[in-house]
């Protein structure tokens, strides 16, 4: 039953309780059988290429919830599906995505508006290219305070340089004059992490949020997002295609090819007990200890244009255990509890 206060001892009403569907007890965040496409060669928005074709998934509180494949498999269109920014001649055709039960594709811009940054926010993975270079950072920052905090410049300018302090930059009061070029590569993420965070969103989207670091930075930046995940038990969904990365952060994770969901499972279940040859070959490609001077297993082909997708499973045409049956599109079938797989021949996966 939906309900308009939440749990604090205090009574308080939620923020988001003003909104209609609003329910306390329901997922963060939830996407159900979410359709994309981009426009046609006419330029009808929406009836050419389908390019997110039935994505489900949801969130919980103080989890991480990872999003894998390859690049062009979906996974950032459906996050920009998400926050309503997708990019020109695309739109939603089909689903729905709720917030706390509230849907997210019935709100108008301005509704909008007031929930992105505030209640789910997300950090893109070019943070020199989201930052806008013209301005410092601590402005930028203080500027989400000032937009959907009601804080003062002057209070806003301060909670900015406490934000810079929190994700570990050095001397956070005078950096947060400089300008994102003046910033290394992962700083400019702790910056765009800093932003994201600034109002205690309840979900949080990282889209590839350690890409172009190196090792060691990678390191730092899962470990400052997992503390301040904790802190605020901030629901999480990592979009990587580092399985490696997966492997330490994620409490489940959501495996997708071609626009679709081929698996989802949590985390442990799905290392170790892969049920999709998909995601069996994305495992296979991760180096290990002992593998030196070995030639890395490799998974052949590549994705399926989105304007020309074959019949039936769309990993068909790489699949070492296709077969007659894959001609026709496969259910999600249920390995075991919480664990999915959207292939005919998952038993043979699991058992091989």
């Amino acid at each position: 039953m939906t309900t308009t206060t939440d749990n604090a001892p205090t009574g308080k009403r939620h923020p988001l309780s003003r909104f209609p569907g609003y329910d306390p007890g329901a997922p963060p965040l939830e996407i159900t059988d979410l359709r994309v496409a981009f426009a046609d060669r006419a330029g009808r928005p929406g009836a050419g290429s389908v390019v997110v074709d039935g994505v489900s998934y949801r969130t919980a509180p103080g989890r991480t919830l990872a999003v894998v494949g390859e690049s062009g498999c979906g996974k950032s269109l459906t996050a920009r599906a998400v926050m309503g920014i997708l990019p020109r001649g695309a739109r939603v055709t089909g689903g729905t995505i709720r917030l706390h039960g509230i849907d997210l594709l019935g709100l108008d811009q301005r509704a909008l508006a007031q929930i992105r940054g505030r209640h789910i926010s997300m950090i893109f993975q070019d943070a020199l290219s989201a930052l806008n270079p013209v301005l410092p950072v601590g402005f930028q920052i203080a500027e989400v305070f000032r937009a959907h905090g009601g804080l003062t410049r002057r209070q806003a300018d301060r909670a900015a340089v406490e934000m810079l302090d929190r994700v570990r930059i050095p001397e956070a009061a005078r950096r947060s004059g400089h300008y994102p070029h003046q910033f290394s590569g992962g700083m400019r993420q702790r910056v765009m992490i800093a932003m994201a965070l600034a109002l205690t969103p309840e979900v949080v989207i990282a889209d590839e949020p350690t890409t172009a670091l190196d090792v060691t930075v990678q390191a730092q930046i899962m470990e400052l997002l997992a503390d301040l995940q904790a802190e605020h038990a901030i629901s999480l969904v990592l979009i990587s295609h580092d399985m490696g990365i997966v492997a330490n952060a994620a409490d489940s994770v959501a495996v997708m090819y071609a626009g679709r969901v081929a698996e989802q499972a949590p985390a442990e279940d799905l290392y170790g007990r892969p049920a999709h040859p998909y995601t069996r070959a994305l495992l296979d490609a991760i180096p290990r200890r002992g593998s030196r001077g070995r030639a890395l297993n490799v998974l052949q082909g590549a994705p399926p244009d989105p304007a020309d997708l074959p019949d039936g499973c769309t990993f068909r045409p790489r699949c070492p255990l296709a077969d007659d049956a894959c001609r026709t599109a496969p259910p999600h079938h249920a390995v075991a509890e919480r664990h999915t797989s959207a292939c005919h021949n998952w038993k043979e996966v699991v058992g091989g």
